[in-house]
Protein backbone atom coordinates (compact mmCIF):
# COMPACT_ATOMS: atom_id res chain seq x y z
CA UNK A 1 0.00 0.00 0.00
CA UNK A 2 1.22 3.06 -1.45
CA UNK A 3 0.83 6.33 0.68
CA UNK A 4 0.90 9.84 -0.94
CA UNK A 5 3.23 12.43 0.76
CA UNK A 6 0.57 14.86 0.60
CA UNK A 7 -0.69 12.62 4.04
CA UNK A 8 2.66 12.92 5.47
CA UNK A 9 2.66 16.50 4.84
CA UNK A 10 -1.05 17.18 6.55
CA UNK A 11 0.13 14.66 9.45
CA UNK A 12 3.64 16.72 9.65
CA UNK A 13 1.98 19.95 9.58
CA UNK A 14 -0.55 18.89 12.78
CA UNK A 15 2.80 17.90 14.55
CA UNK A 16 4.09 21.21 14.14
CA UNK A 17 0.82 22.59 15.45
CA UNK A 18 0.74 20.63 18.08
CA UNK A 19 3.97 20.07 19.44
CA UNK A 20 4.12 24.10 19.80
CA UNK A 21 3.46 25.41 23.96
CA UNK A 22 1.34 23.01 26.23
CA UNK A 23 -0.05 20.79 23.35
CA UNK A 24 3.46 18.85 23.46
CA UNK A 25 1.87 15.88 24.81
CA UNK A 26 -0.48 15.83 21.63
CA UNK A 27 2.23 16.04 19.08
CA UNK A 28 3.40 12.54 20.94
CA UNK A 29 0.34 10.80 20.76
CA UNK A 30 -0.34 11.81 17.10
CA UNK A 31 3.58 10.74 16.17
CA UNK A 32 2.87 7.36 18.13
CA UNK A 33 -0.02 6.83 16.48
CA UNK A 34 1.96 7.39 13.05
CA UNK A 35 4.28 5.20 14.18
CA UNK A 36 1.47 2.59 14.79
CA UNK A 37 -0.22 2.88 11.73
CA UNK A 38 3.27 3.00 9.43
CA UNK A 39 4.12 -0.83 11.69
CA UNK A 40 0.72 -2.01 10.62
CA UNK A 41 1.08 -1.49 7.42
CA UNK A 42 4.42 -2.94 6.97
CA UNK A 43 3.06 -6.17 8.63
CA UNK A 44 -0.11 -6.17 6.06
CA UNK A 45 2.69 -5.95 3.64
CA UNK A 46 4.12 -9.12 4.33
CA UNK A 47 0.97 -11.24 4.86
CA UNK A 48 -0.50 -13.64 2.03
CA UNK A 49 -3.80 -12.53 0.42
CA UNK A 50 -4.98 -15.80 2.24
CA UNK A 51 -4.04 -14.23 5.71
CA UNK A 52 -5.25 -11.54 5.05
CA UNK A 53 -9.09 -12.97 4.61
CA UNK A 54 -8.80 -15.16 7.47
CA UNK A 55 -7.49 -12.05 10.05
CA UNK A 56 -10.39 -9.86 8.14
CA UNK A 57 -13.00 -12.25 9.11
CA UNK A 58 -11.99 -13.26 12.52
CA UNK A 59 -12.22 -9.27 13.25
CA UNK A 60 -15.56 -9.24 11.95
CA UNK A 61 -16.46 -11.84 14.31
CA UNK A 62 -15.51 -10.48 17.31
CA UNK A 63 -16.82 -7.11 16.14
CA UNK A 64 -20.27 -8.60 15.63
CA UNK A 65 -20.12 -10.16 19.36
CA UNK A 66 -18.73 -6.88 20.59
CA UNK A 67 -22.08 -4.89 19.22
CA UNK A 68 -24.09 -7.48 20.51
CA UNK A 69 -23.27 -6.95 23.78
CA UNK A 70 -22.55 -3.38 23.96
CA UNK A 71 -25.57 -1.28 25.24
CA UNK A 72 -24.07 1.93 24.66
CA UNK A 73 -22.81 4.08 21.58
CA UNK A 74 -18.96 4.27 21.25
CA UNK A 75 -17.70 7.82 21.83
CA UNK A 76 -14.37 8.00 19.48
CA UNK A 77 -11.49 10.61 20.97
CA UNK A 78 -10.75 13.43 17.77
CA UNK A 79 -7.42 11.18 16.68
CA UNK A 80 -9.70 7.78 16.31
CA UNK A 81 -12.21 9.92 14.36
CA UNK A 82 -9.32 11.50 12.28
CA UNK A 83 -7.53 7.94 11.69
CA UNK A 84 -10.86 6.50 10.42
CA UNK A 85 -11.76 9.68 8.45
CA UNK A 86 -8.70 9.73 6.78
CA UNK A 87 -8.84 5.77 6.01
CA UNK A 88 -11.82 5.54 4.64
CA UNK A 89 -11.43 8.72 2.71
CA UNK A 90 -8.66 7.11 1.29
CA UNK A 91 -10.07 3.57 0.74
CA UNK A 92 -12.78 5.49 -0.80
CA UNK A 93 -10.48 6.97 -3.52
CA UNK A 94 -8.68 4.45 -4.02
CA UNK A 95 -11.54 2.08 -4.66
CA UNK A 96 -14.54 4.56 -5.71
CA UNK A 97 -16.66 3.05 -3.31
CA UNK A 98 -20.24 4.38 -2.48
CA UNK A 99 -21.51 4.90 1.05
CA UNK A 100 -23.58 2.23 1.03
CA UNK A 101 -20.93 0.13 -0.21
CA UNK A 102 -19.13 0.81 2.69
CA UNK A 103 -21.63 -0.20 5.13
CA UNK A 104 -20.25 -3.37 5.03
CA UNK A 105 -16.50 -2.74 6.10
CA UNK A 106 -17.32 -0.11 8.55
CA UNK A 107 -19.14 -1.40 11.16
CA UNK A 108 -19.02 0.61 14.12
CA UNK A 109 -20.36 4.07 12.79
CA UNK A 110 -22.48 4.93 9.78
CA UNK A 111 -20.61 5.79 6.98
CA UNK A 112 -21.89 9.30 6.26
CA UNK A 113 -20.64 9.32 9.92
CA UNK A 114 -17.28 9.11 8.91
CA UNK A 115 -17.52 10.87 5.77
CA UNK A 116 -18.69 14.01 8.07
CA UNK A 117 -15.74 13.75 10.33
CA UNK A 118 -13.69 14.14 7.38
CA UNK A 119 -15.63 17.05 5.71
CA UNK A 120 -14.73 18.50 9.37
CA UNK A 121 -11.30 18.29 9.37
CA UNK A 122 -11.51 19.38 6.23
CA UNK A 123 -13.19 22.82 7.58
CA UNK A 124 -10.97 23.12 10.55
CA UNK A 125 -7.89 22.92 8.40
CA UNK A 126 -8.84 25.67 6.42
CA UNK A 127 -10.84 27.58 8.56
CA UNK A 128 -8.37 27.82 11.52
CA UNK A 129 -6.94 30.86 12.75
CA UNK A 130 -3.16 31.17 12.27
CA UNK A 131 -1.14 33.56 14.01
CA UNK A 132 0.38 36.54 13.03
CA UNK A 133 3.69 35.62 13.68
CA UNK A 134 5.70 38.04 11.36
CA UNK A 135 5.24 41.48 10.19
CA UNK A 136 4.98 45.37 11.26
CA UNK A 137 2.31 45.73 13.97
CA UNK A 138 -0.79 47.54 13.54
CA UNK A 139 -1.02 51.12 13.74
CA UNK A 140 -3.67 52.70 15.67
CA UNK A 141 -6.38 53.89 14.48
CA UNK A 142 -6.33 57.40 15.16
CA UNK A 143 -2.77 57.30 13.08
CA UNK A 144 -4.09 55.75 10.26
CA UNK A 145 -6.95 58.13 9.92
CA UNK A 146 -5.02 61.10 10.64
CA UNK A 147 -2.95 60.12 7.35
Amino acid sequence: MKIKPALWTICGKMIAHYSKGANNLMAWFILTQLFSILIQLIHIGRMSDQEKDLEIMILRYQLDMAERKLQTPLKPTRAEKLTLAVLVTKLRQGTKRSANQLRDLIRLFQPETVLRWHRQLVRRKWTYVHKNTGGRTRLDLELETSR
